[in-house]
């Protein structure tokens, strides 16, 4: 018979091997499949660490139980019972430990992205943003409206967000967007758009019948091109 120690051994490299080797390939991942924003950096930089660290804790849980209903399993015409499991106050006491260091670490982390990503609450440019079953608009500086977002690249862009009847989502995932528009509110939502191109969007909140249809085209432009683009937009009459 193996010794307990030596099962351990066992499990516990294949356990490591898996994990080392799960974390090299999480590692070099791109979670977001489009990054055109500062915010968005941090995102998906956070999103591959959380997806890095949890491979170890998925390998332990998947090797256990692997190990054991393999090596362990009940032979033909064995009927007894198991040998008695006591605790072991060391192994929960590293567990505790680990798993309390993990949770302050990914706090600290978080919490320092969270800061990244609010950044200043000052910006460059302002857009207004209003949701509607099932469609965008989107007011300019200038008075222009329109259903498609156009913002210009390398500048802090504020978004001014609201709803005309439910709960919408305004979803930019290049530019690392995801803000509610709620009836009788104003949301703000900022992002610093860094790569030119022309992005999709949508509604990520179920907002009724037409919610799947409830997309969005946003362009990232040089400041002259959206000056142009612009120019031709009509007006939103004054409110009276």
């Amino acid at each position: 018979m193996m010794s307990q120690r030596r099962h351990l051994l066992i499990a516990g490299l294949i356990w490591a091997v898996l994990s080392i080797v799960s974390m090299v390939l999480m590692a070099g991942i791109q979670v977001l499949p489009e990054i055109a924003s500062k915010e968005a950096v941090v995102e998906d930089r956070t999103f591959v660490l959380l997806t890095v660290v949890s491979m170890p804790v998925l390998w332990f849980v998947v090797v256990g139980m692997a190990y054991s209903a393999i090596r362990f399993r009940s032979r033909p015409g064995d009927d007894g019972d198991g040998p008695p499991m006591h605790g072991h106050v060391g192994v929960q006491t590293a567990w505790l430990l680990v798993t309390l260091v993990m949770v302050l670490g990914l706090f600290a982390y978080g919490a320092v992205g969270l800061v990244e990503i609010r950044g200043t609450q000052q910006a460059d440019y302002e857009v207004h943003v209003k949701g509607q079953q099932w469609e965008w608009h989107f007011t300019y500086p200038n008075g222009a409206t329109s259903t498609e977002l156009h913002v210009p690249v390398d500048q802090r862009v504020h978004l001014l967000i609201e709803s005309e009847d439910v709960i919408h989502s305004l979803w930019l995932p290049a530019l690392g967007v995801k803000q509610d528009a709620v009836p009788g509110r104003v949301t703000e939502a900022y992002t610093t758009p860094t790569v030119t191109g022309t992005y999709g969007g949508r509604c990520a909140e179920l907002c009724g019948f037409g919610h799947t249809d409830m997309t969005l085209t946003f362009v990232v432009s040089d400041q002259p091109d959206l000056q142009a683009w612009l120019d031709h937009l009509p007006k939103e009459p004054p409110s009276q």
